[in-house]
């Protein structure tokens, strides 16, 4: 079963890489998160995300869009990126986030990914 591991770092998670040296460091950890999918054979797609300060938010009301720079203002955490994995079960999808760096300072949001594909119904 498909997961989606929604990775929320906290600020300084994202002060953490600003510059060269200071993204290798901290990348050491993802890499071997990264490895650690790949060998266990569950790793399906993953990607990092620009920091917040490069967000738009876009919502249309009564027909009418409107475009804000910046994440979402009133959360602590925003999301930095996500992963998609493939275990049997909740449980499973559940001990990865565990492992993940982003549950350190921040929260692995998971959810069960919806296969319009195969017709699944949640």
């Amino acid at each position: 079963m498909k997961f989606m591991l929604l990775l929320n770092e906290a600020p300084e998670d994202f002060a953490l890489r600003d510059t060269p040296a200071k993204f290798d460091a901290f990348m050491g950890e993802w890499y071997a998160f990264g490895t650690a999918l790949r060998e266990q054979k569950v790793h399906v797609d993953a990607s990092a995300l620009e920091p917040p300060a490069t967000a738009t938010v876009v919502s249309v009301r009564d027909g009418v869009r409107t475009v804000e720079d910046g994440p979402y203002p009133d959360a602590k955490e925003q999301l930095g990126g996500f992963c998609i994995i493939d275990v049997p079960d909740i449980e499973a999808a559940q001990e990865w986030a565990a492992k993940c760096p982003a549950a350190k300072n921040g929260f692995v949001d998971v959810r069960p990914v919806f296969n319009l594909e195969e017709g699944e119904r949640p």
